[in-house]
């Protein structure tokens, strides 16, 4: 496989498999090329999941991520029969909730740092364009734009709630290891 494939892109995140609609499993394919390609990320997996860990790979960060949601729509639909929880969107949500990170992280001379894109648009914004940009519905885009506080979104569905608290709730459960200040505390809201 080389670098910049979409077979690559499916190998590095295997619960893109689990979305039921192809067109869909196209279009997280496609955003996910094209934020790539404007990176400077050779493969997907040099890219980390936030300055503050540069040890977790973005890769690995969404690939965590994803089991966590779910395995809460799971259990939380177990114990709530007439909840019923979206999991194409639910997928196709989580696996493009921080592609944008492709291009706000970067290499400086010191090591990792904020790239200028933060300074332009929120975190989340630029993967909710890319998102409706391949046809993908707002829905969707809701579901990136409000996994983060950053962009002033609420939640607009379950599925976004859901990926909302997990995905925070993670990057406390790290923070917290580590004996940093929380977000849920007022911790920074960069370096999530």
């Amino acid at each position: 496989m080389s670098a910049h494939s979409t077979e690559r892109v499916t190998a590095c995140f295997p619960i893109l498999e689990r979305i039921t609609d192809g067109a869909l499993r196209q279009a997280v394919v496609a955003c996910w090329m094209k934020v790539w390609e404007q990176s400077v990320w050779p493969d997907l997996t040099d890219c980390p999941f936030t300055v503050l860990f540069p040890e977790i790979t973005l890769v690995e960060h969404i690939n965590c991520v994803g089991e966590l949601v779910l395995a809460a729509a799971d259990i939380a639909e177990r114990h709530n029969p007439s909840l019923r929880l979206d999991r194409d969107f639910l997928i196709t949500g989580v696996l493009l909730h921080d592609v944008s990170k492709l291009l706000e992280i970067e290499k400086g001379p010191e090591g990792l740092r904020w790239g200028p894109l933060l300074k332009l648009m929120p975190h989340g914004m630029y993967g909710a364009i890319v998102a409706v940009a391949q046809g993908l519905p707002p829905r969707v885009a809701n579901i990136i734009l409000s996994h983060t506080r950053m962009t002033n979104t609420l939640p607009a569905s379950p599925e976004a709630v859901l990926l909302h608290y997990l995905d925070y709730g993670l990057a406390d459960v790290l923070r917290a290891h580590r004996g940093m200040h929380l977000i849920l505390d007022g911790g920074p809201k960069l370096g999530r």
